[in-house]
């Protein structure tokens, strides 16, 4: 695909992309400032990411961990069966620690948020984080 470009749409790609990343590191790195997680401020327990319309991820953050991108991009598609992309709102966000759906357990916590352009939604923005006092019978 890439040898049939011409050198400006090349580099019109690659500026898309470094955007797609900066704007997923971005969120992560927000995550990590205001998070009231120690395991999240001082160990980057988390991830974040941005799909499709679809559900399917774009692109994901180069700081957290990596053992939370599936389980986030496989969340996203659970929340998008429940709730489909159309029904959703500006402003809404979904979150669960449900261990069947996102994670694996309880500690960890995924939000979805739609995007939207004029009114439209064009896409998710999700994370994972892991926040250890949340309750329940065990540690971890």
């Amino acid at each position: 695909m890439t040898e049939n470009m011409n050198p400006l749409e090349k580099i019109h790609n690659q500026l898309m992309w470094n955007r797609l990343i900066s704007v997923v590191e971005e969120q992560a790195q927000t995550l990590i400032r205001t998070s009231f997680s120690t395991t999240v401020r001082e160990a980057g327990d988390l991830s974040a990411g941005i799909f499709d319309p679809q559900g399917r991820m774009l692109a994901q953050a180069v700081t957290g961990t990596p053992g939370h991108v599936n389980s986030m991009a496989e969340s996203v598609r659970h929340f998008l069966d429940k709730h489909p992309l159309e029904s959703m709102k500006e402003g809404d966000c979904y979150l669960t620690n449900d261990p069947w759906l996102a994670t694996g357990h309880l500690h960890d916590f995924t939000t979805v948020t739609p995007a939207f352009h004029h009114d439209r939604p064009v896409g998710l923005f999700s994370s994972t984080s892991h926040v250890v006092d949340v309750g329940g019978r065990g540690f971890g």
